[in-house]
């Protein structure tokens, strides 16, 4: 039947001429015949095998680590061309990851925000050939092509994701400097959009996996599902949102269309979404706070951004704490900011405080301690600095913090570290914020790999789940050489973490992160308004 106008494809009895009626008589059914000798259809290699873990730790707990920071759906970011490739595509793999130069160009010159972000400039070029052969992407330091195709997806988690915060993600200001657009610059709008497309995945894994339920991939919207998901050895997908004028509410010269009632509007509508986290600020300021600093190449773009996006410079003075830098944006929360902090907190939402100003994530971490709320920093350190004393208050709260990625010797460092702020018996795990997607570089070939490579195969943290070099179409990634291309190497980046010196430590963080995020999420769900 199609899926278009609902009309049944139909047979005449005499000609066999195939139509489409509204109903299909007894005259007008078929079936069809099994064909031999076909070509299997293309696709990329998991390159695992092996059965995923599934129910319960002898503990209680669940198995698995947290990605609480992924863009899935980047590519429909910024009016849905400037990060090219589908995370999957009803048409297969050449369809979502074989036609780069329509976006960026037959030599990637079109790629204009690419090259500001590696360079400075809006100028540049890349090869642009991705399926079948891949010569040119998907790369580490790539910022502008999918990396996280379904496929590549399956293969971390069945080296034990299993759980993942797929943030929907849109900046007015970056869609703006667009060469072309699919769609508009409506921030909610586009996370709508992206809303849509995850629940398009799920029913596109289901198909491959036998049908509707059937799937790895399920979308969650309350600890207890998530939790049942997990126990059952799938992955448990929750929707958030990284936004910079959440809910429309920008500010130019100090003025916003936005009031308290924009506020409740905007969170009735994420919660009819089934959104359960979300960002206050993003790269530049808005209706409810200041956003913090960053710097490099990415830093001074997103300072023209903000000039574009509110009329005004970014206005700064020192840092408020040491450690922070030697100058932070001046703005903290303001009242309408105030407001939308209360009215997260009594709609149980997963309050996310990275890339908030200084300023205001110190005024987000005083009001959560009034409440007893705990709070989400899914990618620590980045958008703003956190310092041993502010981890520790978010820890307190029963918050929640990750590791950034890094070569396999400095992330087992990076994930260890965050055992200096957790009070003694408090439940740790952390987690792997990689941000693949968001504009974002993965980790590069260990300078170590040449002299101590990783061995393929390997196997995975809990020896169920045998993997092989990961292949898509005509090219075979290899983390040594390639560094993390793409999100399926994680599965080795991880393994090859396994084998250094402090490993086996960082893992036993590392595992126990998606139990430690449940938590953080119950305590929400249970914390009730004062």
């Amino acid at each position: 039947r199609s899926t278009v106008g609902g009309r049944w494809l139909t047979a005449a009895a005499d000609t066999g001429a195939l139509a489409t009626a509204v109903g299909a008589g007894p005259d007008g059914r078929f079936r069809f015949t099994v064909a031999r000798g076909c070509l299997p259809y293309p696709e990329a290699e998991v390159g695992a095998s092996g059965h995923p873990r599934h129910g319960r730790n002898r503990d209680g707990t669940v198995f698995g680590y947290a990605d609480p920071h992924l863009h899935i759906t980047a590519d429909m970011r910024a009016g849905g061309r400037m990060i090219y490739g589908e995370s999957f595509d009803r048409f297969g793999i050449g369809e979502a990851l074989g036609h780069d130069s329509s976006v960026h160009g037959r030599d990637g010159g079109l790629d204009v925000t690419g090259n500001l972000v590696r360079t400075g400039l809006p100028v540049g070029s890349h090869d642009t050939h991705g399926w079948p052969t891949f010569t040119g992407w998907p790369t580490y330091d790539t910022y502008t092509h999918q990396q996280t195709y379904y496929v590549w997806l399956q293969r971390a988690w069945m080296a034990g994701l299993r759980l993942v915060t797929a943030q929907l993600v849109e900046d007015q200001a970056l869609c703006e400097i667009q060469l072309s657009r699919a769609h508009s610059c409506d921030e909610t709008a586009t996370i709508e959009l992206e809303a849509q497309r995850l629940r398009a995945m799920q029913d596109y894994v289901d198909a491959q996996s036998g049908g509707p339920g059937r799937g790895w991939f399920r979308l969650v919207f309350d600890p207890r599902q998530a939790r049942r998901v997990i126990e059952q050895g799938k992955l448990a997908v929750l929707m958030g949102v990284e936004s910079s004028d959440l809910f429309g509410c920008s500010q130019l010269l100090g003025q916003t269309p936005c009031d308290r009632d924009s506020v409740d509007r905007g969170i009735a509508l994420y919660q009819r979404l089934g959104i359960r986290a979300t960002f206050i600020a993003h790269w530049v300021d808005n209706a409810f706070a200041g956003a913090a600093l960053e710097d490099g190449a990415k830093g001074t773009f997103i300072s023209l951004f903000q000039v574009a996006q509110t009329g005004l410079p970014f206005a700064t003075g020192p840092c408020p704490e040491a450690g922070q830098g030697s100058s932070c944006n001046d703005k903290g929360l303001t009242d309408l900011g105030v407001y939308l902090v209360r009215r997260l907190m009594d709609a149980h939402m997963l309050i996310e405080v990275d890339h908030l100003s200084e300023r205001a994530r110190l005024q987000v971490l005083h009001m959560a301690e009034a409440r007893h709320y705990p709070l989400v920093s899914s990618h620590t350190d980045t958008g703003g600095v956190w310092t041993p004393s502010d981890l520790r208050r978010l820890y307190a709260l029963g918050g929640f913090a990750s590791a950034r990625p890094d070569t396999a010797g400095k992330l087992a460092q990076t994930i260890l570290r965050f055992k200096d702020d957790v009070r003694a018996g408090q439940f740790l795990g952390v987690g792997l914020g990689t941000d693949t997607g968001g504009l974002a570089s993965s980790p590069e070939p260990d300078p170590g790999a040449a002299q101590n490579p990783l061995r393929y195969p390997f196997r995975s943290y809990d020896g169920k789940i045998t993997f092989t070099r990961e292949r898509t179409g005509e090219r075979t990634f290899d983390l040594n050489t390639d560094g993390v291309a793409h999100y399926g190497l994680y599965a080795d980046l991880l393994a090859y973490m396994s084998r250094q010196p402090t490993g086996k430590a960082a893992d036993a963080l590392l595992f126990r992160s998606a139990e430690a995020y449940l938590r953080t999420w119950q305590r929400a769900m249970s914390t009730s308004a004062p």
